[in-house]
């Protein structure tokens, strides 16, 4: 019995490290959005520097800050949350913040916006160096992919890091937009 515990005590110890290497990424839920300016590539505010939390205000939405995830990734996301914007009941807002390493580099994200369907979702850019990456408190680090915030009222209610737009990560996302979209 001794044993049993001993070897139970062990394996929850040796967890605790694997559990604290979870890259951390964004503002956590309680936490509020502010103003940023990025340069939207597409979507509705395309050709303007508009700030989404300041446009679309208390409205329900959501930040996809993309910090150098697989496109095909990106892709399934942000066609999931162009379907979600589409069949919103609060008019749910979504944005891509594309993190780039220069501020004049325009990367594939005409691409990616040619491959998202509906023309729901702002595709947007911000340089590494933009103090919006220091506010929302983006780990650029290599091991952090993505970092989604959803939020109502400019208030977080869910963070993920390296989301993945499978089964199981769009359902948890779903949820998230559920409780800003009801």
């Amino acid at each position: 019995m001794k044993r049993a515990i001993f070897g139970f005590a062990a394996a929850a110890l040796l967890a605790l490290p694997v559990l604290a290497l979870a890259p951390m990424s964004g503002l956590q839920p309680g936490e509020m959005t502010s103003a940023f300016e990025p340069t939207h590539i597409a979507g509705p505010d395309k050709g303007t520097e508009t700030c989404p939390v300041c446009k679309y205000g208390n409205r329900p939405a959501i930040q996809v800050w993309n910090t150098g995830d697989d496109q095909s990734n990106i892709v399934a996301m942000l066609n999931h949350l162009d379907n979600k914007v589409a069949n919103s009941k609060h008019e749910l807002k979504a944005f891509e913040v594309r993190v780039t390493s220069c501020e004049a580099c325009v990367s594939d994200n005409g691409e990616i916006a040619k491959m998202v369907k509906g023309g729901n979702v702002g595709i947007t850019q911000i340089p590494s160096t933009s103090e919006a990456v220091k506010a929302y408190k983006i780990n650029t680090d290599g091991s952090v992919k993505n970092t989604v915030i959803v939020y109502r009222n400019r208030k977080v209610v869910a963070n993920f890091v390296n989301l993945k737009a499978d089964k199981e990560g769009l359902a948890k996302l779903d949820a998230a937009i559920a409780k800003v979209d009801n």
